[in-house]
């Protein structure tokens, strides 16, 4: 019975010591809270939602500044909207057959191919969501001109090219990479932008990965007509 008597006396004795280390940590944090300047969490408010809106650029506002960093030539710019493990897709056309090489990066003065250097051109905005331009190869001529992107499809111009590598070229693209690049294109736009027929057009496309929009694919063959 006293040893009964004893144990319920420790027991207790342990529970009021563990309450007031309770209280005495509740109230340490209460008073770290109070401490904290108000213009501080005001600061710390303002850096969060400067990081949301960073985070929050809309597919229209990354089209024009890739469009416009494009006119500049800035590669800098460009680099920044590529998707580290996407890389960037440049198409081309080095005869009859469109083909592409695939980049971790993008730089002006190393143009795909390396015989056809990137122009300079002057922005054509303002974007406009339409039916892309279409190029005539027998007027040479597009049938509209300036700055759109189309909301209503999705672009297969980079898996078609990868699937006639392997038809014509033999370029041995497995299927794993091939699904890779239709999934890629399932979350893509193409975006045209247009001028004369003495201007190269800017085709490109942008794809979505986690909440950002990235630059994954420049197209250099399409309104090319020398097949």
């Amino acid at each position: 019975m006293r040893n009964l008597f004893f144990f319920v006396l420790i027991c207790l004795s342990i529970g009021v010591i563990s309450c007031r280390n309770n209280k005495k940590e509740d109230k340490a944090v209460k008073i770290a809270q109070d401490s904290i300047p108000l213009d501080t969490i005001s600061k710390l408010d303002t850096i969060e939602k400067e990081v949301k809106k960073e985070d929050a650029e809309t597919l229209e506002e990354v089209l024009e500044k890739i469009a416009k960093a494009y006119t500049d030539q800035d590669s800098k710019t460009i680099n920044n909207y590529i998707h580290p493990k996407l890389g960037i897709y440049i198409i081309y056309r080095p005869g009859a057959l469109d083909s592409y090489v695939h980049q971790s990066n993008f730089n002006f003065s190393k143009p795909v191919p390396e015989y056809h250097s990137y122009e300079k051109l002057s922005y054509k905005g303002p974007l406009k969501a339409e039916k892309l331009p279409a190029f005539d190869c027998g007027t040479m001529k597009w049938d509209k001109l300036g700055f759109f992107y189309d909301k209503k499809s999705r672009p297969n111009e980079l898996s078609q090219t990868a699937k006639f590598m392997n038809e014509i070229l033999d370029a041995k693209i497995n299927r794993t990479e091939l699904q890779r690049l239709r999934n890629i294109e399932t979350r893509s736009y193409r975006a045209i932008m247009t001028s004369n027929e003495s201007e190269e057009p800017f085709v490109f496309h942008v794809t979505k990965e986690g909440e950002k929009w990235y630059i994954t694919v420049i197209d250099r063959a399409y309104a090319g007509c020398d097949a």
